[in-house]
């Protein structure tokens, strides 16, 4: 039976901004549409000067880069391949594409995770899970976004950490070596949900470029931080 992730929220305020920014911008466009349309026009001057010369060939194509020095090819790669591996001997729950939708049903409000995942532009995402032989439940996710506009990860993972600090069944943080701001929380009193045993859950975050990776250990007895820690740093080791 697959236990339980522990309760996510997805943060909404950041579009009112968003949105009242670019009314400013489009009412001051407008301003100035008017004012030029009152205007008569300038004329052009005269061209003047030699046209410029084209060049006589496009120059060396410059050599490939070597696949662990090419960013690029990683983060549009097949996010499965990226995926670790599950370890010989635990048993494969699940090793999967995840949908927005999928992801979305993750969060403690699938239907307004699903309209912040759209309007923040999710892309893909893939999903490993497995169990080893004391039963212990493993979630590793890999998550990008298209950051057209401007970068989500950073806001997410930001509120994402505030969650965690406060919330009593995860103990205190581990900051993640050679990251910007990833962090792995171990637990702290165990989780009790109608349907399940009691379960203790640690977490982990990190990213990469724009790969979101998130981790999940769930287990029937304390989960100590160093063991998320141990998980996330072999996720990050194929990234």
């Amino acid at each position: 039976m697959k236990q339980p992730n522990a309760v996510r929220r997805r943060r909404r305020t950041a579009l009112i901004t968003t949105s009242a920014a670019v009314l400013g911008v489009l009412a001051g466009g407008l301003l100035g549409y008017d004012i030029q349309d009152h205007r008569a026009p300038t004329p052009l001057p005269p061209l003047t000067g030699a046209m410029p010369v084209q060049p006589a060939g496009a120059g060396p194509v410059p050599k490939a880069l070597p696949l662990a020095q090419d960013r690029d090819a990683v983060y549009r790669g097949d996010l499965l391949k990226l995926l670790v591996p599950t370890p010989k001997g635990d048993k494969e729950e699940n090793r999967s594409w995840m949908s927005l939708a999928d992801y979305a049903e993750d969060f403690e409000n699938p239907a307004g995770a699903f309209t912040g995942l759209v309007d923040h532009q999710y892309q893909r995402g893939a999903d490993a899970e497995w169990t080893d032989r004391k039963s212990s439940y493993f979630t590793v996710h890999l998550v990008q976004y298209r950051d057209d506009a401007a970068p989500w990860t950073p806001q997410e993972m930001l509120y994402q950490a505030n969650l965690a600090s406060g919330d009593s069944h995860y103990g205190a943080s581990l900051d993640v070596p050679g990251t910007v701001d990833g962090q792995v929380w171990g637990s702290a009193h165990p989780q009790s949900d109608p349907g399940y045993e009691p379960i203790y859950s640690g977490h982990g975050q990190a990213r990469v470029g724009n790969i979101y990776v998130e981790v999940w250990v769930d287990a029937s007895k304390p989960v100590k931080a160093s063991a998320v820690l141990a998980l996330m740093k072999k996720q990050l080791v194929r990234l």
